[in-house]
């Protein structure tokens, strides 16, 4: 599996206007599906529209040589192993990016002046890398939880706590030779609790800075944690006391689970907790979107036109969009200039092209100006209607990039 981050897409990015169209291939292969018929179809297609569209013929003829390419390179592939979604990017200069990934998405080819990467920003956005630690008193397990899959980094960590120390407290230690309590008679009850909880201790120290080893190597995004009786239960709130404060402000919650659990079990809790938190997380987020629009000088703006406007103006600090909006539109493949209409380029003066997907490219202009983007899965009543919105880093004063577009409200 390769994993995607964001720098990989600003890197995709600057292709943009350096070595004419790129054609960009999502193609679902998830077994038993037919996906190199299914590829034949979408280039068929898509040489059918080249051809009514009136493209010159110089240009369709580098575009069907890269199909081409594609196709021949998709018909000689043998089985691929733990991937669904195999994603390409390809230009006549030689250019030639590959993904392949353990997430479905509908397949999809385009022929566009840069990378179509929405797909990808969508992934980034649905799926952050998680640290998952899963602990009890004396042993612990690692994993990462990306893209739907769950993948341990450290094998079974085991404290150095006696075998005969119970995890009960000590009220139901055996002690040597199997004597039970009264083997510890010369011992008070709080000096063997201490003696446990020593141990314990010193074992989730060592868990907990092993997992934020991994988590600054991997460049994880959230922590969830999974230890017995979940957050009630006695571990969690000593493993909590040995974290660092870097990966407090990053846990997003707990499951009960122990180190013994089944890998497919533990993965099935994590995404449980790891679903719960996004959700809360976008209902946050329009939230304070639809808060903060709803008054003249807040700081967000509502409507495809508007959130054109801040990012031409490097206004945008989070672009919010709805994960399925499409609208087309026109962009330079000079400046990247966007308009929702066909007209000629404000920075240049030059002509602007027809582009299928124009939220796209709005996606691409953020990601390009260093903004967040937020992609919004569930259906909120009050977003609905604009599907597209954006908090800004600053308001500029009688701009009509800060009001609402009142013919999507």
């Amino acid at each position: 599996m390769q994993v995607i981050r964001e720098e990989q897409i600003r890197e995709l990015l600057n292709l943009f206007g350096q070595g004419g169209p790129v054609v960009s291939l999502y193609l679902n292969v998830t077994p038993p599906r037919a996906y190199k018929s299914e590829l034949h179809s979408l280039i068929h297609q898509k040489k059918q529209k080249l051809a009514e569209s009136g493209v010159e013929a110089g240009l369709r003829k580098k575009i069907e040589q890269i199909l081409e390419k594609i196709r021949q390179y998709v018909d000689n592939q043998g089985a691929l192993e733990r991937t669904r979604l195999l994603v390409l990017f390809a230009n006549a200069e030689g250019f030639w990016q590959e993904y392949r990934l353990p997430v479905a998405l509908p397949s999809r080819l385009y022929v566009e002046p840069d990378p179509y990467v929405r797909p990808l920003t969508t992934l980034l956005d649905e799926f952050p890398r998680y640290l998952v630690l899963v602990a009890d008193a004396r042993k612990a397990r690692v994993f990462t939880l990306y893209l739907g899959e769950i993948e341990e980094h450290t094998g079974l960590l085991e404290s150095d706590t006696p075998s005969w120390v119970s995890e009960d407290e000590g009220r139901g230690a055996r002690g040597p030779r199997g004597g039970g309590v009264s083997a510890w008679a010369g011992w008070r009850e709080p000096k063997i609790q201490r003696h446990i909880q020593d141990h314990v201790h010193r074992h989730l120290k060592t868990v907990t800075e092993r997992g934020f080893e991994i988590y600054k190597h991997l460049g994880c995004d959230r922590l969830i944690v999974g230890a017995p009786e979940g957050k009630e239960g006695k571990i969690f709130p000593m493993l909590w006391h040995h974290l660092h404060r870097y990966l407090q402000e990053r846990f997003v919650g707990v499951f009960a689970g122990d180190p013994d659990m089944a890998l497919e079990e533990l993965k099935k809790r994590a995404l449980q907790v790891a679903q719960v938190a996004e959700q809360k997380e976008e209902e946050t987020l329009i939230r304070r979107l639809m808060e903060e629009s709803a008054h003249k000088d807040g700081m967000a703006v509502l409507g495809v036109e508007p959130v054109v406007q801040a990012l031409m103006l490097g206004q945008v600090q989070t672009l919010i969009v709805d994960s399925q909006y499409q609208v087309p539109g026109w962009v330079c493949p000079r400046d990247h200039f966007l308009s929702l209409q066909e007209t000629e380029c404000e920075l240049c003066g030059g002509k602007m092209e027809a582009v299928e997907d124009f939220v796209d490219e709005i996606v691409e202009e953020a990601v390009a100006q260093g903004a967040e983007i937020e992609h919004v899965f569930l259906k909120h009543p009050a977003f609905e209607p604009h599907r597209i919105g954006a908090l800004l880093r600053f308001r500029i004063s009688g701009s009509n990039a800060t009001s609402t577009e009142s013919s999507e409200s």
